[in-house]
């Protein structure tokens, strides 16, 4: 899969030029994930990021004593993990694909090398991460709010 086809609908990628979409993609794996295998596990090694391509991947809160609960779902386009870019570079949340899901996977260390020789690429690729993240705080607040209506504090 190129990295081109994928671009109108990944924030990410639109962000970049075409020269640093092939630096990207020299950096990218194709990665098929079943239903119900996780992609990540919450306190792993954020050695990759991810872009789905096709399918859904839920975002997986967990809690002792308590069901996991998917918190957020993700689609086409959707950034898949922030992690890779904050030290210590470990996952905040489990990932687990609910349908067969396509992923472009991409080589964290590599893309954090680069970044650490190209500031303006940092700096980009920081503004839509930021980006991302504070959506998903938006996201998630919301799914939240409507797990616990009706419930005091």
């Amino acid at each position: 899969m190129k990295l081109e086809t994928l671009r109108e609908q990944s924030r990410l990628l639109r962000a970049l030029t075409n020269t640093e979409v092939e630096l990207f993609a020299s950096a990218a794996t194709e990665l098929r994930v079943p239903a119900g295998e996780v992609v990540f596990e919450e306190g792993g090694s954020a050695d990759a990021f991810y872009i789905v391509v096709e399918g859904k991947v839920g975002l997986v809160l967990t809690s002792p004593g308590k069901a996991p609960i998917v918190i957020q779902t993700l689609g086409p386009g959707d950034l898949l993990g922030v992690s890779w870019l904050f030290p210590p570079y470990r996952w905040n949340w489990k990932a687990r694909a609910i349908v067969d899901t396509d992923l472009v996977a991409f080589d964290a260390n590599l893309i954090r090398g680069e970044l650490e020789k190209n500031r303006d690429l940092a700096l980009e690729v920081l503004t839509v991460v930021a980006s991302e993240v504070v959506d998903r705080l938006h996201r998630s607040r919301i799914q939240l709010l409507d797990l616990y209506r009706g419930q005091s504090a």
